[in-house]
Parts: C-alpha cells; structure tokens; sequence
C-alpha cells in the first residue's frame, strides 16, 4: 500500500542542496513493513506563503528498495529508495494553486481522516507515516501531474564520474566535473566536496592498509595473486546524492564488483552488512573489520 508522510521543507532543502539523494529516512518501523518495492511513498510539507500555512506535494519515492541504516544515523533506522527512473521531485512554488490541503483532507487513509484538521495541526497530525488508500493515490497522482518537477533532482554528476574524479591524480578533473555537470548541487556543497579530494584519497589508503587491497565482498586479493592493487572504494551512500565522506560510508570492492553495484544501483543495508541487488541477490561483506552492524 501506499504511504503518506510529512518531510520538513529545511530537510527536504538540504536534501536537494547535497544532490537530491532518492531516499527517505524515518525511525518508524512502518516504513518499511508497510510498502513494498514498486509502491509510493508520497512526501508533502507545509510551507508559509501569503502568510498563511500552505501544504505542497514534495516528491514521489517508487520504493526500490528498504534497508537499514548505519547505527547512530541521525535520521532514523529505516531508510527508502526511490526508483531513479520513476520517482520524482517536485518545485515548490509560491503559487497557490499548488496548496494541497484541501486534497490532503479528502484523502481516505488506514485510520482517522483529516477532515477535521485546520491548517495550522494538519502537519502535526501527519508526524506518523500513514498508509494511503489506491483512491488516495490516485487523487495524489493527478495533482503531481499538474506539478512541475524539480530540475535541480536531475543535475548531479553520475557517482561513476564523481568517484573517478575524486580519485584522481589531480583535483582539477573534480573541479571542472562540479563545474560543468554539478548545477543541481549548494555552492557550500560544492565547496566541500571539492575541499574533501585530499580527505578521500587519504580514507581509500586506510582502506586499503586496514584490508591489505582485498575486496571485502568476494576476499580477492590482487596484491597477493598479481602482485598489484586492484580494489577500489565505493561510498555505500553516493557522495552525489549525499553521502559524506567518511571511513563508515566506504568499502573496498573489486573492480567488477564496483561495476556491477553501480550499474544495478545496488543498495547497502546495515542490517546484515550486504548489497542488495534488484534482481534480489544479495552480496554480504566476506571481510569486515570496520563497519559496524545495526539490528531492525
């Protein structure tokens, strides 16, 4: 079934600031015992225009994927994927004829409606994620095809790009890829994802002294066999799409592994510390000696 839930616009600004990153987070448990792959999640927020509360239609996530989050993630245990190719953002307008609060209060949802509610407790009421009825999501369609969508969700460099630029030899290569293909990110984003090319060389070297250059998914060791380094670091969250550069958001993979993550849009989940795979395959770490594993 379908699902509802409030997203606080200053979040669902930083979101598309650091490279709108398909993906929502909650510490309610029903995120994911509620939707299944090729369901919606439907994000809305409440925005202050002509002075009064207005509520607008935030994005459509086409749920890909559930996992679980890192332990300690600040915003929550459950954690969402949208589907790249059928989710989408939408912009947030001043105009009025995009407020949807008088839709949100039609809307036929497991448990009490909010007919009752006044613009000023809508959004307290909706703080608990609710499952929606097909009738709802079909009034929640219509009025997203009325929207326009959020360019700034499509302009983010592809994280094959970005990782091959942040390590490279040089940091000119990264420079020039935010300039041209990065319009989609903040300027401070920008800022510091260029800031952070010395910091990710120096991570992917821990990396590689803590594992010795083998692939913690399949045990390669190409040191050994061949005599020279072949891994390479993925962020297990895309640096285009959010992700911090950091020791716990990277794992050392084999570059045919790294091929097919990318290529799949496999997702990490902490919950057994393995990719999980569209086609439903599932690739846990054989190595491990710095992630730390999170129970649902």
């Amino acid at each position: 079934m379908d699902l509802l839930a409030y997203w606080r616009y200053d979040n669902y600004r930083r979101d598309l600031d650091s490279g709108a990153g398909f993906h929502f987070n909650s510490n309610q448990s029903r995120l994911h015992t509620a939707i299944a792959p090729g369901e919606s999640l439907w994000l809305f927020t409440r925005v202050v225009s002509d002075n009064s509360n207005q509520y607008r239609l935030l994005a459509r996530l086409v749920v890909s994927a559930k996992t679980i989050n890192a332990p300690g993630y600040k915003y929550g245990a459950y954690r969402v994927w949208g589907n790249l190719s059928s989710s989408n953002y939408y912009k947030v307008r001043s105009d009025s004829q995009d407020d949807i609060f008088d839709l949100l209060r039609l809307l036929e949802f497991e448990g009490p409606n909010l007919e009752s509610k006044s613009r000023s407790f809508l959004a307290q009421a909706c703080q608990t994620i609710r499952e929606i009825e097909p009738s709802a999501a079909a009034l929640l369609a219509a009025k997203a095809d009325t929207l326009p969508l959020e360019p700034r969700a499509a302009t983010v460099p592809s994280e094959d790009k970005l990782e091959i630029a942040l390590n490279a030899e040089e940091p000119s290569q990264l420079k020039l890829l935010l300039k041209e293909e990065g319009s989609g990110y903040g300027s401070d984003v920008k800022t510091r994802i260029s800031k952070s090319y010395g910091r990710n060389r120096q991570l992917v070297s821990e990396l590689y002294q803590i594992y010795n250059g083998r692939c913690q998914v399949t045990g390669h060791d190409s040191p050994l066999v061949y005599g020279v380094p072949t891994a390479e670091a993925h962020h297990i969250v895309y640096r285009s799409r959010g992700g911090e550069d950091s020791l716990e958001n990277l794992v050392l993979v084999s570059p045919n592994v790294h091929r097919a993550i990318h290529a799949a849009d496999a997702k990490f989940d902490y919950r057994n510390l393995a990719f999980v795979f569209t086609n439903g395959r599932v690739e846990p770490l054989a190595i491990n000696e710095h992630l730390t594993i999170r129970a649902a």
